[in-house]
């Protein structure tokens, strides 16, 4: 498995028991780097890269577990949710840009990002173990 995310508090404050890539960069940039895996490295997801009720236009971070045991054939049903994904994230921006949210909102966020992926490691039976 591999966790692929641009949220420091999950590369900060977790000891996750898979592989971290951290992306320092956009959550379009971390959709972009889980796309390349999928292609490159025939990963699958498993997580949805739009899980949580947070719209790609509202938060900034973004983390996507990924399972790396399977290196078949690409799998066109993660390829579409991905590609999905990335339109769906640049339909959101054009109707409203992500705003300059203040520290506090960020970390709100972040928060919100982490609990996501540590309740998906839950409930794969990979349970994180905090600092």
């Amino acid at each position: 498995m591999l966790l692929i995310t641009n949220n420091p508090k999950v590369r900060e404050t977790a000891e996750i028991k898979i592989p971290i890539e951290f992306i320092d960069g956009s959550y379009l940039d971390v959709l972009n780097r889980v796309r390349q895996h999928l292609v490159d490295d025939r990963y699958h997801l498993v997580t949805h890269p739009l899980s949580g009720s947070i719209k790609p236009n509202e938060t900034i971070y973004k983390s996507i577990i990924l399972l790396d045991e399977y290196h078949g054939a690409i799998s066109m049903e993660n390829l579409d949710m991905i590609d999905h994904a990335i339109e769906v994230y640049h339909r959101f921006q054009a109707m409203r840009a992500t705003p300059n949210w203040t520290d506090r909102v960020l970390q709100d966020f972040a928060l919100i990002d982490y609990d996501l992926v540590t309740s998906a490691l839950n409930r794969i039976n990979v349970p994180p173990s905090f600092l």
